[in-house]
């Protein structure tokens, strides 16, 4: 029996698109850095992307013969964090491009009529005030974006020689169990360390900046529903087409804190240029795919951030990335 691959299946959306697998008995094969494996329930296997990038092209980056047939891939696999990417741009470029191709090269040519998913970001757009088009100028202004545009032209050449590649870019998303070095989080638990301390000081960079954030759980609902129409096109957008500025869930964090806390500008904290003004999505091209697009419970997310921020806090979790 055929399963759905997933690369990246470890990571954080990776994760909740699993459970979300699980739930609907769909078959899948997690594919996930050999380390992690042994933490992974199910089918699973190891692929390291670095590995793959400096293999030669004609070397195997799995024992494929060993292997279920897959129904899909989506390929989640990637160096996400801008600032990592920015300190290593040789590994952001092994991760985000040259492995992904290795893999996707040596998969259609055993299965040339496999549908894939590429996973991009819409970090590839140049920051416009307005809501971004699949059409607008791709000109990213952080490392990151520039790999992940690579990858973009990677899958959309093998889509022009004929095989069912589709590229998404999703914009923000966040939900229970993110890596703390991402903004949301981050405020998430630093908060509910605070709370259990009696209060004090939160540092924060830019709270200016706009975003355009989605659940993690509506962005793999909608991976998976998009997987089933990659003959119908080749790129979209995945987002809520509104945005917020990151000082209005901050706010909304706080309030949700029990104890008083002072919010203090730490120049450490701010990115500078490559942190952009605004970056909202476009989304009329995915309600015409799907009939209509997810749309950002924002309640619903603060709530779940601080739950889980709480328990990360006292189960102990290592509080250093946030």
């Amino acid at each position: 029996m055929g399963q759905i691959w997933l690369t990246g299946a470890d990571g954080f959306v990776g994760t909740w698109l699993r459970q979300r697998l699980v739930a609907r008995n769909i078959p899948f094969l997690s594919l996930v850095l050999p380390e992690n494996a042994h933490a992974i329930s199910g089918s699973v296997v190891g692929l390291d992307l670095v590995t793959a990038a400096g293999q030669a092209s004609s070397e195997p980056v799995l024992d494929f013969e060993s292997l279920p047939v897959p129904t899909g891939l989506i390929h989640l696999a990637a160096l996400s964090f801008p600032p990592a990417c920015e300190e290593n741009p040789d590994l952001a470029r092994s991760i985000n491009v040259v492995g992904p191709s290795r893999l996707y090269e040596q998969l259609l040519v055993r299965w040339p009529e496999l549908p894939i998913l590429h996973i991009s970001s819409g970090h590839v757009y140049q920051p416009q005030p307005t809501p971004l088009s699949e059409e607008q100028v791709l000109e990213p202004i952080n490392v990151y974006g520039a790999t992940k545009l690579e990858g973009e032209a990677v899958a959309l050449g093998l889509r022009d020689r004929g095989h069912h590649v589709s590229v998404v870019r999703p914009f923000n998303h966040s939900g229970r169990g993110q890596d703390l070095s991402f903004v949301l989080p981050s405020f998430a638990v630093r908060l509910a360390k605070l709370e259990a301390d009696g209060g004090g000081t939160l540092a924060v960079g830019r709270l200016d900046s706009v975003r355009d954030f989605l659940h993690v759980q509506d962005v793999v609902d909608t991976y998976l529903a998009l997987l089933e129409r990659t003959e119908a096109f080749a790129l979209c957008n995945l987002c809520s087409g509104e945005g917020l500025a990151i000082q209005e869930f901050l706010s909304g964090l706080v309030a949700r804190c029990a104890v008083p806390v002072e919010v203090q500008t730490d120049s450490a904290r701010l990115r500078g240029s490559q942190d952009a003004n605004c970056l909202v999505g476009d989304n009329k091209k995915l309600c015409q795919l799907l009939g209509k697009g997810p749309q950002l419970q924002f309640d619903l997310l603060l709530d779940e951030l601080m739950e889980d921020a709480r328990a990360r806090v006292a189960r102990g979790e290592d509080l250093s990335w946030a």
